[in-house]
């Protein structure tokens, strides 16, 4: 009989721990746009972009390809690679919602930078 009880309340616990693990999981939001600007344009753009949404802290330019920066519980980048006509844009933390918004933010002032 113990060792039933034993192994129903190791199940009980990974059942726990599984679902706090999941509501711990961060929500995550993703987007591109086609480019026709340089390198140097995108990473310009990307930076004025990052900056100006408030991702300040940990802000960094990454091997002139990405910007990295964080704006609380969010994480943001901004990823260029002009050779092929791309740029894409992540935003993940807590609330996916709040994610969703913040990476359409970062697209949409990308896109209306000139």
């Amino acid at each position: 009989m113990t060792g039933t009880r034993e192994c129903a309340g190791a199940a009980l616990a990974i059942a726990a721990l599984a679902a706090t693990a999941a509501t711990a999981a961060p929500g995550m939001s993703s987007a591109w746009l086609s480019i026709e600007v340089s390198q140097e344009e995108c990473i310009r753009k990307g930076t004025a972009t990052i900056r100006r949404n408030g991702f300040t802290s940990r802000f960094e330019v990454l091997a002139n390809a990405a910007i990295y920066g964080e704006r609380g519980g969010y994480t943001a980048l901004v990823r260029c690679v002009a050779e092929k006509g791309i740029v894409y844009f992540v935003v993940a933390g807590p609330d996916s919602p709040a994610s969703a918004t913040h990476m359409m933010t970062l697209r949409n002032g990308f896109q209306a930078d000139h």
